[in-house]
């Protein structure tokens, strides 16, 4: 009974070319034998594979399961293989990138490896391949990321697909491969604290700005409530309604002859004019549309009643 084989892997090629610049070919999972019960499906094994690849030097495995074939087939045939376990879907961490990059360099470190080709497959030779073998070329070779993903898309005669893969290697700086350790110069270090604090300050004010209640303080800057303050004698940090204390003598909302005078009590001038004369040659109609309810009371600020 033939075994089920990986979900759309019959939809690719078997190995694309090798990537120009690079010692690295593409290719979908080979699978054993027991696959291929059906003679009109066209066998990749890992025999095939070592057959019409003959300069291969290095296998490296990304699936995340080891059940399409026996890694022996390839070392039996003076093969290196290396397995990445790295989850499909998901971009790879950057400690997975770096342990592909160290396998790499140490294989092409070898004067007798200089011309082997290293083979780099996932299920389907194409998203996770194409993301590891593009942050080579961009951390380790100092290839531009839209070059890079280009050259790979044109050996492999198929696109990458998932744009969180894309997104990721578009981020990458060329050349920041730094043999996996964190190497940091003092400056390095010093810059980076600079600006973790000057974000961190950003966010606590930014936070002091919701938690106010008043909305009169949230919308208003700090120039606008000082001058607001200047001009009417009066301050708000208090957040009380003592800004907008002002007295009303007993008289008739509507009658704008019967206008209120200026008194001792009345704190503030909801106009501004700190004369008399200028307070009272005003109908005060904000004030009476504000305070329809305030027909017969005055404002007891200083404790005084006008009668």
């Amino acid at each position: 009974m033939s075994r089920k084989f990986p979900d759309r892997w019959l939809d690719y090629t078997k190995f694309g070319n090798k990537v120009e610049g690079t010692p690295f070919i593409a290719l979908k999972v080979p699978l054993n034998k027991d696959f291929f019960t059906d003679k009109k499906i066209e066998r990749f094994t890992p025999e095939d594979v070592i057959k019409e690849i003959p300069n291969l030097g290095l296998m490296i495995d990304l699936t995340f399961t080891a059940r399409y074939y026996n890694p022996v087939e390839f070392e039996c045939e003076d093969v290196q293989h290396k397995k990445i376990y790295t989850k499909g879907h998901e971009v790879p961490a950057r400690s997975l990138v770096n342990q592909f990059i160290h396998i790499v360099d140490d294989f092409l470190a070898k004067d007798k490896n200089k011309d082997k080709l290293i083979g780099v497959h996932c299920t389907h030779g194409l998203n996770r391949t194409g993301y590891f073998v593009c942050a080579y070329m961009i951390l380790a070779q100092g290839q531009s990321p839209r070059v890079a993903i280009k050259l790979f898309n044109k050996a492999r005669s198929h696109a990458m697909e998932r744009a969180n893969y894309l997104n990721s290697l578009l981020r990458f700086i060329p050349l920041s491969y730094n043999g996996g350790h964190n190497k940091q110069s003092d400056s390095d270090r010093q810059n980076i604290h600079r600006d973790r604090l000057n974000r961190d300050r950003q966010n606590i004010r930014i936070e002091k700005h919701r938690s106010r209640s008043d909305y009169r303080s949230r919308s208003r800057s700090r120039d606008d409530r000082q001058q607001f303050n200047n001009r009417y004698n009066c301050d708000r940090s208090d957040r009380s309604d003592n800004w907008r204390r002002y007295e009303y003598r007993n008289y008739d909302h509507n009658n704008k002859d019967d206008i209120p005078r200026r008194t001792n009590s009345m704190r503030v001038n909801c106009f501004g004019y700190s004369d008399s004369k200028s307070w009272e040659n005003n109908d005060c109609r904000y004030s009476r549309s504000r305070n329809r309810e305030a027909t017969s009371s005055t404002w007891s600020g200083n404790g005084n009643k006008d009668n």
